[in-house]
C-alpha cells in the first residue's frame, strides 16, 4: 500500500472539498464528532472511504486542510493508524508520525490535530467482538484511557502490516471482501489491539493482590449465586475502602461492578450455548429478578440486548446445519 495513497479507494463515502459533507458521511457512521479547518486556500479534496470488517470498519482518511477533530466520549475503542504526515493528540499533548497508532478507549474524547495532507486509517471496532474475542463481560474492565503507540512499538507495526494486507485484499476484489473473510480479518486486528487495549494484569488474575484474587476467585466460583460486597468483605477480612481500592487499581472497576459484569457474561454464555432456554429463566438463574432493568444493563454492556444474541445465534445455527446438510447431499 503506497502511503501516500488513501486506502480503499474501491468504496469511496467522501470525494470533495465540502467539509459539511465529510462531517455528515463520519458522523453517520462512528460516534459524533466535530471537524473544524485550521488552515484555507487548498484546491484538493478531502477523501473518506471504508471497509466494513464483520461488526467493525476501517476508514481510509486524507484533508485537504489542517482540521481539529473533537468528538463526545466514545462508546467503543477506536484506533488511527497514521499512514503518511502527523496528528497530535492534544489531550496528551504527543505528536504522531508515520506509522504511529492512537487508541481512543470508551468514554474518552478525540480531541486531535490533522496536519495537512495526513493520511490515516480509523478503526471503528466492534464493541460485541471485542467482547468476544478478549473473553471480558463487559468493555468496563479495559482499559480507559488514550494509548499512544509509536512507529518502533511492535503492536504497531503489527497493525501496519495487517492493514497493508487488508487493503490489498481491498483492491483484489474490488472492495467486496465477503463476509467470511471480513471476520478473519476483524479477529486478526483485534489480536494485534489485545495487547494496548487490555490492562496490565487483568488477563492473569494470580498476579493480584491476595485481596483481590480471593475475591475475584470467590466471584467466579459462586457466580450464580446472590453475591454483595457486604460479602465479599467478610470472605476477605478486609475493609470495603481496601477492597475497593484494589479492585480500582488493578482492574479498574469496583466490586459490584464487577459482579455485574460477570453476571452478565454468564448469562450471554448460557444464551450463546442454549438459544432455545428461555432467556427469562437465565437471566433470573443469575439473580436478575427485574427483566427491563436486565435487558438495559445487558444493552449497555453488549451493545445488543438478549433477544438480539439469541437471534443471531439461532441463525447462526441453522445456517451451519444448512450448509452442512448440503455439504452432505
Amino acid at each position: 500500500m503506497n502511503q501516500h495513497k488513501v486506502p480503499f479507494l474501491k468504496n469511496i463515502g467522501v470525494h470533495s472539498p465540502d467539509f459539511d459533507e465529510a462531517h455528515n458521511f463520519i458522523n453517520s457512521r462512528i460516534d459524533n464528532r466535530e471537524i473544524s479547518p485550521l488552515s484555507s486556500g487548498s484546491k484538493t479534496d478531502n477523501i473518506l472511504t471504508s471497509q466494513p470488517l464483520a461488526g467493525s470498519t476501517l476508514f481510509g482518511a486524507s484533508w485537504s486542510e489542517k482540521v481539529h477533530i473533537q468528538s463526545e466520549p466514545q462508546t467503543t475503542f477506536h484506533a488511527i493508524l497514521v499512514l503518511f504526515g502527523g496528528i497530535l493528540c492534544k489531550t496528551s499533548n504527543t505528536h504522531i508520525t508515520t506509522g504511529g497508532l492512537i487508541l481512543i478507549a470508551p468514554g474518552q474524547q478525540a480531541d486531535l490535530m490533522w496536519e495537512k495532507s495526513t493520511r490515516a486509517v480509523v478503526i471503528n471496532l466492534s464493541r460485541r467482538a471485542l467482547i468476544d474475542h478478549l473473553g471480558v463481560p463487559s468493555l468496563e474492565l479495559l482499559r480507559k484511557a488514550t494509548t499512544i503507540l509509536q512507529p518502533e512499538h511492535q503492536d504497531a507495526q503489527l497493525l501496519k502490516n495487517g492493514i497493508v494486507c487488508i487493503a490489498r485484499h481491498h483492491e483484489i476484489c474490488g472492495g467486496e471482501i465477503n463476509a467470511r473473510l471480513q471476520k478473519q480479518w476483524e479477529s486478526l486486528l483485534l489480536t494485534y489491539l489485545s495487547g494496548p487495549i487490555q490492562l496490565s494484569g487483568q488477563d492473569c488474575i494470580n498476579i493480584l493482590p491476595g485481596r483481590v484474587r480471593l475475591a475475584t476467585e470467590w466471584i467466579h466460583a459462586h457466580i450464580s449465586d446472590p453475591i454483595s460486597v457486604s460479602e465479599l468483605l467478610k470472605i476477605t477480612r478486609t475493609s470495603r475502602r481496601s477492597l475497593e481500592s484494589g479492585f480500582r487499581d488493578y482492574l479498574n472497576t469496583t466490586p459490584a461492578k464487577y459482579i455485574l459484569c460477570h453476571k452478565l457474561k454468564g448469562v450471554r454464555e448460557r444464551l450463546l450455548s442454549s438459544p432455545d432456554t428461555s432467556i427469562g429463566d437465565v437471566a433470573v438463574a443469575f439473580g436478575f429478578n427485574h427483566l427491563s432493568n436486565f435487558a438495559r444493563q445487558y444493552h449497555d454492556a453488549f451493545g445488543e440486548l438478549p433477544s438480539e444474541t439469541v437471534r443471531q445465534r439461532r441463525e447462526s445455527r441453522f445456517i451451519t446445519t444448512k450448509k452442512a446438510r448440503l455439504q452432505g447431499s
